[in-house]
């Protein structure tokens, strides 16, 4: 007989697992829920804590009240979803995701998943939000399962075989398992959610995931405003709807409406605590204009900000009813649908002031009328404010953006001449498969922008390939055919009322397009800094997106299938196309004289004009109204203005401007005309070009 201990040492049977301990831990999968809502259990005993640099104690439902209603519809039986719409510092994402989180840990256990914007968001929620949350309640961190990784960054596990999921919108985490709980938090931040990899809209897919549990599954959504409105002419067909928009505010408008109203200390009737509610004195700055900001009620009360308190402690939730009426949450007659949905507007904010939200709404208006760039005003009005944005080129397609109004609001000032008002010029190069298109900008005290030429090459310089043949230029073929171009840099423009001309102070060319456009352009502004022009010859290339930089001076990513490393010695201006259009199309509809105004002379040709219109503005991005219209303009007006800012044109302090934006008797690019008896013009300072050199030189504005 084989001896096993001999072999394998004394059998050792194990011990069987403590029944009891067996039990205890799977209690709380049995435990009866307990009724309570997520605001109730917030506020209790057991409830959330908060520890933080400026308060360490108890969730207090009184320091935003507002939040009360829509957190304990999360708990519902007669809603399948509940829609927040709401400013930042409005304390949401507390009461409506991590609250929520606590509660079903505590009160009843069940698997939860947390969508995030970006799978970066996912990670920063977790350690920044859910991570300090946890380890601030203990009825929260006491309820970790005992088990090895049960605390992990997007996976957390719970006594009760509860799971917790920390993901971003993909499919995989919309398809095959049943979730109780969809949460999903910065809606209005996901870059597309109308389609999450061709699966269909989250909204959908996240309902889809909890219809198994019947009234007991809920879906929850909250977010600021972030996409922009899509009808300028658009007016509201009942009191709370929202304007049209995709994300999160049509969520809103699928659901019961609600508002948020206040009661007037003076007057006693009930009104929207809204932005346009808010008055103030204009002052000198933003912030002097922000100290004097109130309130006033439709009746005309004034009501002071230290009011705001107490008036969220007593303001209440309207719904709209079928019949168009206002309504309170549990009343019969509220719009039938299984969306409860809510939408309260900056004022309301527990952690923002009025004072404030002025106050950064004039400090992006001020960026706005400096530079054009509207980008500031935007993220203060959807994530301060809680209003969707309408883009000011929107507006302005409204009024009609086309060649006619164009032509209305143009100048009679004559082409080839510089106004009396300017300080320096651009040069700006479209490339065409046979042709060069050229616009000459003058720039003056605040960059106000006129067009003063308008060039078409298409015939290629003498001694180029070809060229006694009388062929046409051909840019993407013939690098020599770019020789017509340093000219356009040297030529000099008259300065109306003045004995002096203009040369300009720099020239930019596109450097895409047609294949062969992209190496003879690098190969052009090679040749130009070798001869010492380097810093005045620039080469450009569009970005899409809203999402872009505005403008950014740097190195190709590629070249040629060469790595980027091999391409240091070149230099792109990289413009937001998008961003420029949008404040070009501003700046050309400006009727006054002034900073930021851009002029077109009523001599230019009436195709010229069409080409500034030949593009609309969608959400995306422009995009042209027809494949065939020529926008070259517009092209151009975006390049012409991106070298401007790379050359810190935005930045000049006009009282003391740099030598290339002085008045024109000082200015280093002007020259002295000659008189009439001279036949050649003298400079009336002579400005040597920038030297060659061998090693590499920093790069400066001019």
């Amino acid at each position: 007989m084989l001896d096993v201990e001999h072999y394998l040492g004394p059998l050792v049977v194990p011990s069987y697992p403590d029944p009891g301990k067996l039990l205890v831990a799977a209690l709380p999968a049995v435990r009866p829920p307990r009724r309570i809502s997520v605001p109730e259990w917030a506020g209790s005993a057991d409830g959330r804590r908060i520890r933080s640099a400026t308060y360490n104690g108890p969730w207090r439902n009184e320091f935003a009240p507002y939040m009360v209603e829509p957190a304990r519809m999360t708990t519902s039986r007669k809603y399948r979803a509940v829609c927040f719409v709401g400013p930042a510092r409005s304390v949401k994402s507390d009461a409506l995701v991590l609250n929520l989180l606590g509660h079903r840990v505590v009160c009843m256990p069940r698997d939860m998943k947390i969508i995030c914007p970006t799978k970066e968001a996912a990670r920063l929620f977790s350690l920044q939000k859910i991570k300090p949350m946890m380890n601030a309640t203990p009825a929260v961190t006491s309820r970790l399962a005992k088990v090895r990784n049960a605390d992990s960054i997007n996976d957390k596990l719970f006594e009760g075989g509860m799971s917790v999921r920390i993901g971003w919108p993909v499919s995989g985490e919309f398809s095959m398992l049943d979730i109780p709980d969809m949460v999903v938090t910065d809606f209005d931040r996901i870059d597309n959610p109308d389609d999450i990899d061709g699966e269909g809209a989250l909204f959908d897919l996240a309902l889809k995931r909890t219809e198994t549990f019947g009234s007991l599954g809920m879906s929850v959504f909250e977010s600021s405003p972030g996409k922009p409105i899509t009808d300028a002419d658009w007016e509201a067909s009942t009191p709370h709807e929202a304007p049209p928009c995709t994300g999160i505010l049509s969520i809103y408008n699928r659901g019961t409406r609600g508002n948020f109203y206040w009661e007037c200390p003076h007057c006693h009737e009930r009104f929207r605590p809204l932005m346009s509610t808010l008055h103030f004195e204009r002052k000198a700055t933003p912030g002097e204009t922000a100290k004097t900001v109130f309130m006033v009620c439709p009746a005309g009360c004034v009501i002071g900000p230290d009011r705001k308190i107490t008036l969220n402690a007593a303001g209440v939730w309207l719904h709209e009813a079928n019949d168009g009426e206002l309504v309170e949450i549990d009343d019969p007659d509220i719009r039938d649908t299984d969306v409860v949905s809510y939408w309260a507007e900056g004022p309301i904010a527990a952690v923002q002031s009025w004072k404030a939200l002025i106050q950064r709404e004039q400090e992006a208006l001020e960026v706005l009328e400096r530079t054009g760039d509207e980008g500031s005003l935007k993220a203060t009005v959807t994530l301060d404010q809680g209003r969707p944005y309408l883009p000011k080129a929107n507006d302005v397609e409204d009024d009609g953006l086309d060649t006619k109004t164009l032509k209305s609001l143009a100048k009679p000032y004559p082409l080839g001449i510089v106004p009396a008002g300017a300080r320096f010029l651009t040069v700006a190069v479209d490339v065409q498969s046979h042709r060069f298109v050229v616009h000459v900008h003058a720039w003056g005290v605040g960059l106000e922008t006129w067009l003063i030429d308008r060039l078409e090459i298409v015939t290629p310089p003498a001694g180029a390939p070809g060229a006694d043949r009388q062929r046409a230029i051909d840019p993407p073929r013939y690098l020599e055919d770019w020789a017509v171009l340093p000219p356009l840099r040297e030529k000099i423009y008259p300065v109306a009322d003045s004995d002096y001309g203009l040369r300009p102070v720099a020239l930019v060319s596109d450097s895409a397009g047609e294949a062969g456009v992209t190496e003879k352009a690098y190969a052009f502004y090679r040749q130009q800094k070798k001869l010492g022009h380097g810093k005045r010859t620039y080469l450009a290339k569009g970005q899409g997106g809203f999402d872009r930089d505005r403008v950014r001076h740097g190195k190709p990513d590629k070249i040629l299938q060469k790595k980027a490393g091999n391409t240091s010695d070149i230099r792109l201006v990289y413009s937001g196309i998008d961003k420029l259009k949008d404040e070009v199309t501003l700046s050309l509809t400006r009727s006054e004289a002034g900073p930021g105004a851009y002029h077109l002379s009523s001599e230019l040709d009436d195709r010229v004009f069409a080409e500034y219109c030949a593009e609309t503005r969608g959400d995306k991005g422009w995009t042209k109204r027809k494949k065939s219209l020529p926008n070259e303009a517009l092209d151009l007006a975006v390049m012409s203005k991106a070298l401007v800012i790379v050359l810190k044109g935005e930045k000049i302090d006009w009282d003391r401007p740099p030598e290339w934006a002085l008045p024109v008797a000082n200015n280093s690019f002007a020259v002295r005309l000659a008189a009439p008896s001279q036949p050649d013009a003298v400079p009336a300072r002579q400005v040597a070009p920038s030297p060659h050199r061998g090693r590499r030189v920093r790069s400066s504005a001019l």
